[in-house]
């Protein structure tokens, strides 16, 4: 991996700089998961489908803001349109913080989600200027590494400050962490463009157009955001998993941490195998071992009923670890032939991920009903679907 040329001479820097951003996110799902019951007995949530907005919610913002923040970062750079994101994102916690009804307080979550985009699509777009293929897969699967770190210590965080504050004050930590990249960005972020490109409707239709003509592009952002999807899932469902079905309690954000860190294991072994075996073989194994897998624990519940916190932890863990595998490789290879408009096709790889793992989350909420076979069932049927996306061998792929 090399510097940037473009004055940051300490290359893990950046690298830190990336995970943190796209971590934006992250954080702000991750740190409210243990506030959600103490959300919903505020506002006299009943239905089971209610808590979810509030994750669902987030990613929402995030598929309409990369439309923005991508093209704009192509035509004004990439380091304003960051700090753009991150004051709309600071605006939409100042929202959810002051919040009276569960109404403003999701309206407040969309904003967040829509400024967040900026950190998420932006940091992809400044990568891909610096790498391309392996070496992009293996820069984000380090990036990936120390952003996975953030769901592990955010929801311990955000259980340990509700013993001393009311849930309000956990969007204040958020304003705080926004306001910190606000001034790490401002001082010592490069400028990775290195020439711009038009911002209009044009520009976007006919990138549009090369995205979608390219097959190796949509075969694997369609894979990847289907894959997403259940993960989507997951952590939309996971705090009713773990506190409602399980009965864990305080237990939760440590659980729930140890099952995150098996992404942040996957991410680095990726960044060391990527090279050797491929970005597409790497995927296709482990969505098939993952439909396996899902397959086998599907047949127990039916069998032998469902299963206890121990067999569930048996079950997902490996599950993550093998979605861990997935996202950095199959973002990379769809990206990888659109490096002239790298910021324009990571909103439209971006958005259209997103909308596909937003499809997925809000079909399991419907048919959710507080145990873990719906999940698991997602899991399968989310391998399977993306497994098969990108069976057909691509010339262009290395393998």
């Amino acid at each position: 991996m090399h510097s940037s040329p473009h004055g940051l001479n300490r290359p893990r820097e950046f690298i830190a700089v990336c995970a943190f951003l796209m971590a934006t996110i992250a954080l702000a799902v991750d740190m409210m998961l243990p506030a959600m019951d103490v959300i919903a007995a505020e506002f006299s949530l009943s239905e089971s489908w209610e808590k979810p907005a509030m994750i669902l919610g987030i990613f929402t913002g995030l598929m309409i803001g990369q439309w923005v923040f991508g093209p704009l970062s192509d035509h004004i750079g990439r380091k304003p349109s960051i700090q753009l994101g991150l004051a709309v994102f600071l605006v939409g916690t100042l929202v959810s913080a002051f919040a009276d009804s569960y109404t403003v307080l999701i309206l407040g979550r969309v904003i967040q989600g829509f400024g967040a985009a900026s950190a998420r699509i932006v940091t992809q777009a400044m990568i891909r200027d610096q790498f391309s293929g392996a070496d992009m897969a293996r820069t984000m699967s380090f990036v990936l590494t120390i952003f996975i770190f953030v769901p592990v210590i955010a929801p311990i965080l955000g259980q340990g400050l509700l013993y001393v504050v009311d849930w309000h004050w956990l969007f204040g930590i958020l304003g705080l962490f926004a306001l910190t990249m606000m001034i790490w960005v401002s001082t010592r972020l490069p400028e990775t463009l290195k020439a711009t490109t038009p911002f209009s409707a044009k520009f976007m239709w006919e990138a549009c157009k090369e995205t979608f003509a390219n097959q190796q592009s949509v075969r694997f952002m369609c894979a990847a955001g289907i894959s997403f999807g259940g993960l989507l899932a997951y952590l939309s469902s996971v705090q009713q998993i773990f506190q409602t079905h399980f009965g864990v309690g305080d237990w939760f954000a440590p659980l729930f941490g140890v099952t995150a860190l098996s992404i942040a294991a996957a991410s680095l072994l990726n960044a060391h195998i990527v090279r050797r075996f491929g970005m597409a073989r790497i995927s296709r194994m482990s969505f098939t071992v993952q439909a396996l897998w899902s397959a086998l624990f599907l047949g127990t519940t039916f069998v032998s009923g469902q299963l206890n916190l121990i067999g569930w932890l048996i079950y997902v863990t490996p599950v993550l670890f093998l979605m861990g595998l997935t996202f950095s490789n199959l973002q990379a290879v769809a990206i990888q032939p659109l490096g002239h408009i790298a910021g324009t096709a990571s909103t439209i790889i971006g958005s259209t991920m997103t909308a596909l793992s937003l499809l997925v989350g809000f079909l399991f909420a419907q048919v959710f009903n507080g145990q873990v076979t719906p999940l698991i069932l997602t899991f399968l049927l989310t391998a399977l679907i993306a497994r098969g996306l990108i069976a057909s061998r691509l010339e262009t792929v290395s393998l």
